[in-house]
This record gives structure tokens, C-alpha cells and sequence, in this order.
């Protein structure tokens, strides 16, 4: 048997794929509600990526706990790599979004104001 080291992801990709969860209706319905509020984008992704991500663990004696994704995965990138972040997330819970009649008619209002 060979000892091969083994590959650690990027950063940025663990990062994806932990943000990389379908979403129900009620989640899709308060982010949609979440820009009509026109909230900023980075505000909207900080509030609701990460609701219910965990990245990660380890046993601490008292028991486990869980890594941050913001502050382990998504607070290192350069400012460039969390904006790319932040489009692709909020693109992929627009198409999710738009899956329901509503929310699709909500989108579209909200493009055309």
C-alpha cells in the first residue's frame, strides 16, 4: 500500500459547496421578500447563506462544535473571490426562486422597477 498525500480543496470551493443546498419554498419566499426590501446584496448573502451551514468539527472534551464557514471559509477570500461568491450564490437561489410561479412573478416585478 502507498502512502499518497491527500488532496485538500480550495477554499473557495469548500466554501461553494457548503452554500451548494437546496432551499425550500419558505427560505426562497424570504429572499425574495429580502430584495424587495432592497437590502444590499452583501447583506442579504451574510444573513441568509449561512443560516444553517456547518463546515467542519471537532471534539472538545465538553463535546462537539461546529467551524464557522463564515469565519474559517468565506472571511480569507479577497475581496474579489466573495463577490464572485456572493453573485453565484444569489444566481443560484434566483433559479431556484423562480421554480414557483410567485416567486418567479415577484423576480420579475422586482427586474422591471
Amino acid at each position: 500500500m502507498t502512502a499518497q498525500p491527500r488532496m485538500q480543496s480550495d477554499p473557495f470551493d469548500q466554501l461553494k459547496s457548503s452554500l451548494d443546498t437546496p432551499r425550500d419554498y419558505a427560505f426562497l419566499a424570504k429572499y425574495v421578500r429580502e430584495l424587495e426590501l432592497r437590502r444590499h446584496e452583501e447583506e442579504i448573502f451574510r444573513r441568509l447563506a449561512f443560516e444553517n451551514v456547518q463546515y467542519g468539527g471537532a471534539y472538545a472534551g465538553s463535546g462537539t462544535f461546529i467551524v464557522s464557514v463564515v469565519s474559517e471559509l468565506y472571511e480569507p477570500l479577497d475581496a474579489e473571490r466573495k463577490a464572485e461568491t456572493r453573485r453565484w450564490w444569489h444566481d443560484k437561489v434566483r433559479q431556484e426562486a423562480n421554480k414557483f410561479e410567485d416567486l418567479k412573478g415577484q423576480l420579475t416585478r422586482l427586474k422591471s422597477k
